[in-house]
């Protein structure tokens, strides 16, 4: 015979069914979840939230009318709803709590009591949670607990698939040293992709019973379930097939772009031949020029030096076609020595001075130095070429300001321009192959420099980041592991 409780519960009248008992909705799961087992783990899926609460009030009421305690470890919105469903469904709240008939504990801070460096720990669960079942016991005369708890599915929203499996058998273990039943819910979205599909099966496996969501358990007519058992299985079938088909799309394209970065590196490798032979000549012709008087010779010479910078440009496109390819191949392999980074800075601008002259910009450079660390030189040049290219690009008329400093175990590198700047949602999208924050329509390139400066600095174990409002300039901020002597 169940103990007595000292706390009233009601049966509604049926003129004012609550929400779950208005002719209650069938599923698959209501005979096992009135009467579970002794030491019956249950899982219910669920898809809609209503569809929960309607579960919860079965499982909860019905064991509380039987002089069962209940033990809720829920969210707070889940707690302050499952106690408004339960009044409705007559059972004197105030009064289960007060007599620990039905105690509500925060998930997320229970969870907290026993995890540690991520798992969940044996010792501390079972003092922690069996200590709530024990005492819930006692004000229940001895009778078994219903619990229910939402911990394991909080593991899950949190990524911590396989530490979730482990509560799942850490409740299994309990249960072995207490009598009570407990039901866990998972919304059926959580388990949405197929990586999932292992952890989901250890779900399943960690239960004695599995009842699936309502879009199946709520069909009455067998035959219904049979040919949703059927659909479902047919769904599966389609969803192996298409996964199969694209992972051989994936591989094909996969080659496709090995087969791209092959060409392109090749391709750029004998395009570099003839260019610097051209340059060569090319440089050497203005000194044959230089002698030719009057306009013809001005004309000439104001030709060669467009051709020049054509070429140079040229240059620079192949060369950074070569680089995309051996990035993407994993070939971007590093000459570290050790280099004095604020000399760089001082060299690097001093080459691109030209470029500053033609954009009109002003290059302030701070780099007291020395900042010596171990780095590829020409790699970080690199760097800093494409930096200062895209400052007097976007900045065209005005100055740019470049400052090298060291920090605690970090050297710094800072290039800031006063050009058309760059909105917030694109900071991280410039850094991406092909992309760019302008049109190309108005400013040239491929979209490659800011990808390439990026790689070349991860590969050191720096990070590279960009500040910037439109109209307000950007700062572009390299940062790379320093150590001093």
């Amino acid at each position: 015979m169940a103990p007595s409780t000292p706390y009233t519960v009601t049966d509604m009248p049926s003129s004012s069914p609550s929400p779950a008992h208005a002719e209650a909705r069938y599923h698959v799961g209501r005979e096992l979840l009135a009467q579970p087992a002794r030491d019956a783990h249950v899982v219910q899926l669920y898809e809609d939230e209503s569809f929960l609460f309607d579960v919860l009030e079965q499982y909860l009421a019905g064991g509380l009318r039987a002089g069962e305690p209940s033990v809720i470890i829920a969210s707070e919105a889940h707690r302050q709803a499952l106690r408004q469903r339960l009044a409705a469904a007559g059972v004197d709240v105030e009064a289960a709590c007060a007599t620990g008939q039905l105690t509500l504990l925060d998930a997320r801070q229970t969870l907290s009591r026993f995890m540690v460096d991520g798992r969940p720990d044996w010792e501390r669960f079972k003092d922690v949670v069996g200590g709530v079942l024990e005492r819930s016991r006692a004000a229940g005369n001895g009778a078994r607990v219903r619990a229910y708890g939402e911990m394991v599915d909080l593991l899950w929203q949190d990524g911590l698939p396989d530490a979730a499996a482990e509560l799942e058998e850490l409740w299994n273990d309990l249960a072995r040293l207490h009598a009570f039943s407990l039901l866990c819910t998972y919304a059926l979205g959580t388990f949405g992709e197929a990586g999932h599909e292992r952890p989901f099966r250890d779900v399943c496996r960690a239960h004695t019973h599995v009842i699936p969501a309502e879009s199946y358990s709520q069909l009455e007519d067998p035959d219904c379930r049979l040919r949703e058992v059927t659909l479902l299985q047919q769904r599966a079938q389609a969803l192996e097939n298409e996964i199969e088909r694209r992972r051989k799309v994936e591989q094909e394209l996969l080659q496709a772009l090995r087969t791209r970065d092959e060409f392109l590196c090749a391709a750029g490798h004998e395009l570099k031949t003839p260019l610097t032979a051209l340059q060569l000549q090319l440089q050497s012709l203005p000194a044959v020029a230089l002698p030719t008087a009057g306009d013809g010779g001005k004309r000439l010479r104001e030709r060669l030096d467009k051709a020049i910078r054509h070429t140079e440009r040229l240059t620079t496109l192949v060369e950074g076609l070569v680089d995309v390819s051996r990035v993407s191949g994993g070939a971007l392999r590093l000459e570290r020595a050790e280099v004095d980074l604020a000399r760089l800075v001082r060299d690097s601008v001093a080459r691109a001075m030209d470029e500053a002259t033609r954009s009109e910009c002003q290059v302030r450079v701070v780099a007291d130095g020395p900042v010596r660390g171990s780095w590829d030189r020409q790699r970080l040049s690199q760097v800093l070429h494409h930096l200062l290219t895209n400052a007097f690009k976007y900045g065209r008329g005005k100055p740019v300001d470049v400052h090298v400093e060291a920090a605690a175990g970090l050297a710094r590198l800072v290039v800031k321009d006063q050009g058309i700047g760059i909105a917030t949602e694109h900071h991280e999208r410039i850094f991406d192959r092909f992309e760019r924050a302008a049109s190309s329509n108005h400013f040239g390139g491929l979209g490659l420099g800011l990808w390439m400066a990026r790689s070349i600095i991860e590969s050191h174990g720096g990070s590279i980041r960009v500040g910037s409002e439109p109209e307000c300039g950007a700062v572009f901020v390299v940062e790379l592991p320093y150590h001093p002597d």
